[in-house]
């Protein structure tokens, strides 16, 4: 089973137990639904524990999230740096919607089929999701991933076409 991480244990917020979560997820408001499962991750001793949301809301860039099974601020702070998961299911997404971990990785090439790098990672800006594409000995470039740069997304063979206008790298 593949997990997918929906951000980072940062610190508790309040008295009640509610867990401030550095989010690495889009999709928030659908997975701490109430009464919804996630997965509570511990890499150091790499346990899973499930947990059931009791209530959720967003501040950019953090989740505050109340689960059932936590209590009380100590509980929260015995389990900072650990992180928030849920397993990967593809019919999550909506059509031509993508896991950033499946981004991750992909080498990008041009129209021309050259190959001009590999995607470092996906981040989020207030206008719209950005690859980071790393290079062989030359500074990382940025593609908006718009329709209007992304040509074809191929998960499967871990390739993405791009549209290069100038200036672009």
């Amino acid at each position: 089973m593949e997990y997918l991480s929906l951000g980072k244990i940062s610190d508790s917020f309040g008295i009640d137990g509610t867990i401030k979560i550095f989010s690495t997820t889009s999709m928030g408001n659908k997975r701490y639904k109430e009464g919804s499962k996630v997965f509570l991750y511990n890499p150091q001793n790499q346990e899973r524990k499930e947990l059931t949301v009791v209530k959720y809301r967003h501040n950019s860039p953090f989740d505050y999230v109340k689960f059932i099974e936590i209590t009380t601020p100590e509980e929260v702070k015995e389990l900072k740096g650990c992180f928030i998961e849920v397993y990967k299911d593809n019919k999550d997404l909506d059509k031509d919607s993508y896991f950033y971990s499946d981004l991750r990785g992909c080498k990008v090439i041009n129209e021309k089929d050259e190959e001009l790098g590999v995607v470092k990672e996906v981040e989020e800006f207030p206008a719209q999701i950005t690859l980071r594409v790393s290079r062989n000995n030359k500074p990382d470039f940025f593609v908006p991933f718009i329709k209007e740069f992304i040509k074809t997304v191929d998960i499967s063979h871990k390739k993405i076409t791009i549209f290069v206008i100038e200036g672009l790298l």
